[in-house]
């Protein structure tokens, strides 16, 4: 797995006829053997560690290889294509065939598919009720998110991450807050002209106006004129040291409960 050409190039090339492993066991049988099958995702974590990592990085976001977790085209792919491209490489590309027997190479296959993934059908490595009191204790994550209109404003609404986002996105969020910072959440401190300050995430900003939403929920419409000061932090209001102020166990934990948001639960097969 060494280019983007992972995801693109196989469209067409190669039928799933063509390309079933097993003899006369249809592909997408085989397929179900292996895809969201936990043992089959670990076994395919340690194999890509071993074989892809050099080129796709060790937690596969890219190196001289692309960034197996983002990269749109691998949601596209169905599962045989996603083996075939494994287990063939792409011609042309620094992407070779694999030496592997067919069981390994759709253990990696079932791994990468895991990557994109919506978190809810992940593999996380947690429990998710010991999750939940970290989210509402230790962590105070509520004062500032909100699950089924219950806490705070200055974060995103968190009741279907588990499906909006795969496990990468939501464990960079949380570990990682200003990496990214979430449109319509830009932190700002707004000072007027009495010397008032009103804090919080700007919703709607131009030249005239602005939109400030605090952590209560009151929005204040403002024109700039009334401002001596408008503020825009780089940062995000979240705090950065989660991964120094939890342990590795309340972090896994933290993250499984997160991973079981969701409005409406998706099927591995809708998934696929």
């Amino acid at each position: 797995m060494r280019a983007l050409g992972l995801f693109l190039l196989l469209a067409g090339a190669l039928s799933a006829q063509q390309q079933a492993p097993h003899g006369d066991l249809a592909a997408d049988k085989v397929a179900e053997r292996y895809i969201g099958d936990d043992k089959a995702i670990e076994g395919g974590h340690e194999l890509y560690l071993s074989v892809c990592s050099g080129c796709h990085g060790p937690t596969a976001e890219g190196g001289r290889g692309p960034n197996l977790i983002t990269a749109r085209n691998a949601r596209r792919a169905s599962n045989e294509e996603l083996f075939a491209m494994v287990k063939n490489g792409i011609p042309g590309t620094d992407m070779p065939p694999s030496p592997l027997p067919e069981d390994q190479v759709w253990q990696i296959t079932a791994f990468v598919r895991n990557l994109s993934a919506p978190a809810f059908l992940q593999n996380v490595k947690g429990d998710p009720a010991a999750g939940k009191t970290i989210y509402y204790g230790k962590g105070g994550c509520n004062k500032c998110h909100m699950i089924r209109g219950e806490g705070g404003y200055l974060g995103p609404d968190l009741t279907n991450i588990g499906v909006s986002s795969n496990l990468a996105t939501l464990r960079e969020g949380v570990f990682e807050p200003n990496k990214r910072l979430t449109d319509g959440f830009r932190p700002v401190i707004v000072t007027l002209k009495d010397g008032k300050k009103i804090q919080g995430v700007a919703k709607n900003n131009s030249n005239y106006s602005i939109q400030v939403l605090e952590n209560s929920g009151k929005l204040h419409l403002l024109d700039k004129n009334e401002a001596k000061e408008v503020f825009f932090r780089q940062d995000s209001w979240m705090p950065a040291d989660y991964a120094q102020r939890l342990s590795e166990q309340e972090q896994n934990d933290l993250l499984a409960f997160l991973a079981k948001q969701a409005i409406r639960p998706p099927s591995k097969e809708k998934s696929e």
